[in-house]
């Protein structure tokens, strides 16, 4: 964890504004520290190649996907109010639930850059609406186009978040790190002279909002800047490389709608140090949270003195943190086997009555379940559970399935069930 600074000050009143604000400490004694406790809500973020979400506190750590991997990392994931993730994986943008349940996929199509060249691959920047109707998307990419300046250029895009939409509906951008202003507003970033800047949906071009040379006299560039929940503050990435802050700031005046406000205040800066981004508010706008190098730090009484709690480790080995509102509450994932008890044993009782099976469902819905005989289906039942937990289910063998069966000892049978979106295969004996 780097040391809490001021900016350099622009002019002397800022300076009065900024005093030191925290000597040198070391890393035992940063993590060792007594904090308050953080907000409610959970973070999203990326840990061994895959997504994963926490508690705001770091406990209850899930991990949401399960198939990402070095040449396939699963990127900068995103929540909605309601739980609902949007996270990007190779060439798409993947809504799923907090179990890791896919709900829809898709591959965001190439947009034009600011010198006219398609853009298309990875989207290394995904944000999700905080009513989980929208997600923006960013691509970008290094060239050196001919008869003009080689450099990195970036474009941003927006779709409905359960199908795609022309990006043409909303309008895209030649900015990069988009983060939501409510349900129809973001914040972006530009590089040079268009540091911070502010996009209305379908609206025209962004409009330019501050830079860090508008209060800093060594200034340098930001970027990924986020606008907290209730509007008072405002943080974002400062520097490059090794001379990475992250920097907060209290904003005077309403940046949630009409034109950009005054230009924020800044608040607090961490030292410099390579790794530091992805700065996230809390739902109640009273903590910060980032990644660094060695995991996702979390800074509690954003307001209070700038050293008084120190920030903590909170998620070791966590990267790309998105916080949101939503508890941690996942239950258990479709791709889980299905639990089951076999409730009939005998093979003469079951011809007549049914076999039957207790089916544990993951909510409210229909369950329905198949008797084979090799291939063939010999016997089959519905039930309706009208709640998550344990749900009986008979299945009534055919004429053709009881004829079959009819002079047999014992037999040998599969049961094939299928409930809240799983199916399973049971081999199961009757005698």
């Amino acid at each position: 964890m780097p040391n809490l600074e001021s900016p350099t000050p622009k002019s002397p009143t800022l300076n009065r504004c900024l005093a030191f604000l925290l000597a040198l400490f070391g890393a035992g004694l940063l993590i060792g520290a007594g904090t308050a406790a953080a907000s409610s809500g959970s973070i999203v973020y990326v840990k061994d190649y895959d997504v994963w979400i926490a508690n705001a506190d770091g406990s209850g750590q899930h991990q949401v996907t399960k198939n990402g991997t070095a040449d396939s990392p699963w990127r900068s994931p995103s929540q909605a109010d309601d739980g609902t993730i949007a996270a990007s994986h190779n060439d798409q943008i993947v809504r799923m639930k907090q179990n890791g349940t896919v709900l829809n996929a898709i591959n965001p199509p190439p947009l034009k850059n600011s010198v006219s060249h398609m853009v298309d691959g990875v989207p290394v920047k995904v944000a999700i609406s905080p009513n989980g109707k929208l997600i923006t998307w960013a691509f970008a990419t290094y060239e050196c186009p001919v008869g003009v300046s080689c450099g990195a250029r970036t474009v941003t895009g927006y779709t409905a978040a359960d199908r795609l939409t022309d990006p043409s509906k909303y309008g895209s951008t030649f900015f990069t790190d988009p983060s939501w202003i409510g349900n129809s507003r973001t914040l972006q970033s530009g590089g040079y002279g268009s540091q911070v800047n502010i996009h209305d949906l379908g609206k025209g071009e962004p409009v330019h909002w501050f830079d860090d040379s508008d209060y800093a006299e060594n200034d340098t560039d930001l970027s990924d800047a986020e606008l907290a929940p209730d509007g008072s503050r405002l943080a974002a990435v400062r520097g490059y490389g090794n001379s990475t802050h992250i920097i907060w700031y209290t904003v005077s005046g309403n940046a949630k709608q009409g034109p950009p406000p005054a230009v924020p205040t800044p608040e607090c800066l961490t030292g410099e140090l390579e790794g530091l981004g992805g700065p996230t508010w809390a739902p109640d706008s009273k903590s910060l949270a980032w990644e660094e190098p060695d995991g996702v730090w979390l800074k509690a009484n954003i307001g209070g003195a700038c050293d008084s709690p120190q920030p903590k480790l909170l998620i070791p080995g966590g990267s790309e943190p998105d916080w949101g509102p939503a508890k941690v509450n996942p239950g258990p994932r479709v791709d889980d086997p299905i639990s089951v008890r076999q409730l009939s044993l005998k093979l003469k009782p079951s011809l007549k009555r049914g076999v039957s099976f207790r089916v544990k469902t993951l909510g409210a819905g229909p369950v329905k379940l198949q008797i084979l005989r090799g291939k063939a289906v010999v016997a089959a039942g519905n039930a309706k559970a009208t709640k998550a937990g344990w749900t009986k289910v008979t299945a009534k063998f055919t004429r053709a399935g009881k004829k079959k069966l009819a002079k047999a000892k014992k037999a040998n049978l599969t049961a094939r069930f299928r409930a809240d979106g799983r199916t399973g295969d049971l081999a199961f004996k009757l005698k």
